[in-house]
């Protein structure tokens, strides 16, 4: 059985190449009828027509993927933090490098605090003695008294003040006291006329009562005494009258003076408390103003605000200016998620959407090498940004689910700051749509141009 194979195997190289020309001579018509057909071209044509057909129907049901690519770099979760001074000083001090480890809240660098300083103890200053000058004026209006503590103020200005509120007080006093002492007198001067006018009524009662029993009799008395009796009246109704009138004008007077009296005092309170309201809105004024001056004072030390790594350290002078705003250093944080962040094309973010999938190419790592990352997209921006090269495009930051590329034999990471591109799968399209669609595009632009 087995020479029978190996007979065969070694047979069949004859009988496929060596050449049949037993009908070399003969007509050749006869030639063409008796002569058998090659099969290798049906096989050959066979093959090609099944080869069309299977492409056919790969390109009318096979899809591939439609991607919008997108460059951008790795970030860490929160972006980079860049440091940034307040306001125009000096720099006294630089306490790191490039490369360091920080920890939060550590100072970084400090700024020359010789122009912050002095003006914050002087405004603390200058509310201090507002608020002293506020106690005076609560005293002076019965709020209680002035007794400010000595070692709370500076004693200069506990004197002062003690000297305005015995100043203003006597003042007060050395009025109303001017006013006291006519009112005083008004008063005694409208008890003696009370007691004068009651006097004369009594007399003018004793006058009537004589002129009316001497009237009975008035012809047996003379006529002096009877006419003397009547002036007797006549000049103690005057009396009284006059007495009177006296009174009402000691009473005016006295309203007078005590109108005036209140006056005084309203006068004072009113005053006083419209000095008051003053200090007070000045005083609020001044701790708005220090409540600044301590926020610039504090930004007078640069703080790390993460625990991480300086990336770039942009200043390098000691005893050099720095402006608002100006880049100082900035810090990469530890320990935080990476996140990638990419630009798309205008004409592209209408496809995005979230969590679609996303297929990463690492700049530092070749993908055909090393292969690809996954991804799905986490937030898309809702306005574009001005790129100088790109022109408007909007940010969109995509999650990553590998974060690590096997490089011989070991894990390799990915870090901040890296370039990428990234291809986000917005959907799937057929293969013959590639072919087709430009067909139809150029036919419908054809049609539709005049």
């Amino acid at each position: 059985m087995f020479k029978r194979f190996f007979r065969m195997i070694a047979e069949w190289p004859q009988k496929v190449f060596r050449k049949d020309d037993a009908h070399e001579f003969h007509p050749t018509m006869a030639e063409i009828e008796e002569r058998p057909v090659n099969p290798l071209g049906r096989i050959i044509f066979w093959v090609i027509v099944v080869t069309m057909v299977f492409f056919a129907v790969w390109m009318c049901l096979g899809t591939i993927d439609v991607v919008v690519s997108a460059r951008g770099m790795v970030i860490p979760e929160g972006d980079v933090k860049i440091l940034q001074p307040l306001d125009t000083d000096v720099v006294s001090s630089i306490l790191c490098r490039e490369g360091d480890f920080v920890r939060k809240e550590q100072i970084l660098m400090e700024i020359d605090p010789s122009i912050t300083a002095p003006e914050l103890e002087s405004k603390k200053e200058t509310l201090r003695y507002l608020e002293l000058e506020k106690m005076r004026l609560n005293a002076s209006i019965g709020k209680g008294d002035f007794n400010p503590d000595k070692k709370a103020y500076d004693q200069e200005s506990v004197t002062t003040q003690r000297n305005l509120y015995r100043s203003s007080m006597q003042g007060l006093a050395e009025q109303l006291n001017a006013k006291r002492a006519e009112l005083k007198k008004i008063e005694e001067e409208a008890k003696s006329a009370a007691k004068e006018k009651t006097y004369n009524a009594s007399l003018l009662e004793l006058a009537r009562d004589r002129e009316k029993r001497l009237k009975a009799v008035a012809d047996i008395v003379t006529r002096n005494e009877y006419e003397k009796a009547v002036n007797d009246v006549l000049t103690y109704t005057n009396a009284v009258e006059q007495l009177t009138h006296k009174l009402e004008q000691l009473a005016y007077q006295k309203n007078q003076v005590l109108h005036e009296i209140a006056y005084i005092n309203e006068s004072f309170r009113t005053t006083t408390l419209k000095e008051y309201s003053d200090k007070h809105k000045t005083a609020t004024e001044i701790g708005a103003e220090i409540d600044k001056t301590s926020f610039r004072n504090q930004k007078q030390k640069i703080l790390s605000p993460v625990e991480g790594y300086i990336s770039n350290l942009y200043f390098h002078t000691i005893g050099g200016v720095v402006t608002p705003a100006q880049k100082l250093m900035t810090i990469v944080p530890f320990n935080t998620p990476l996140v990638l962040k990419v630009s798309v094309l205008n004409k592209d973010i209408g496809f995005v959407r979230d969590r679609m999938p996303v297929s990463i190419k690492i700049d530092t790592f070749d993908f055909q090498k090393y292969g690809i990352l996954n991804g799905t997209v986490r937030s898309i921006s809702h306005h574009s940004t001005d790129d100088e090269k790109l022109g408007p495009v909007y940010e969109v930051f995509i999650n990553p689910i590998e974060t690590t590329f096997l490089v011989e034999g070991r894990r390799v990471p990915i870090a901040s700051g890296m370039s990428l591109t990234a291809e986000i799968k917005v959907g799937k399209r057929r293969i013959i749509e590639f072919f087709v669609y430009p067909l139809i595009k150029y036919l419908d632009e054809g049609i539709k141009v005049r």
